[in-house]
């Protein structure tokens, strides 16, 4: 691969990867925050809707750590391609 297609493939691989992170376990992650935050405000609520409010946010927070954890992987992929490049292809 040319420098400058390596380049290119390196940068669009990072900004997609970029956007993974903000779309997936980042969005969770602030949901996660958000509901806790509202959860910990609201003194109204009754011991049963504060169970199932804690359950929901058990599940968002499974749900951003499987996103985080698929990021992982695909970061560790683009990482082990660009190992693998030749240096050569590297400069």
């Amino acid at each position: 691969m040319s420098d400058s297609a390596s380049a290119a493939f390196n940068s669009r691989s990072l900004a997609t990867l970029a956007q993974q992170l903000h779309d997936g376990p980042l969005q969770e992650l602030t949901e996660l925050h958000r509901k806790t935050t509202l959860l910990t405000t609201d003194a109204a609520v009754d011991e049963h809707e504060r169970l199932q409010r804690l359950t929901e946010l058990a599940l968002a927070s499974l749900s951003a750590m499987e996103q985080f954890h698929a990021f992982t992987r695909e970061l560790r992929a683009q990482i082990a391609a660009l190992a693998a490049t030749p240096a050569r292809d590297l400069h």
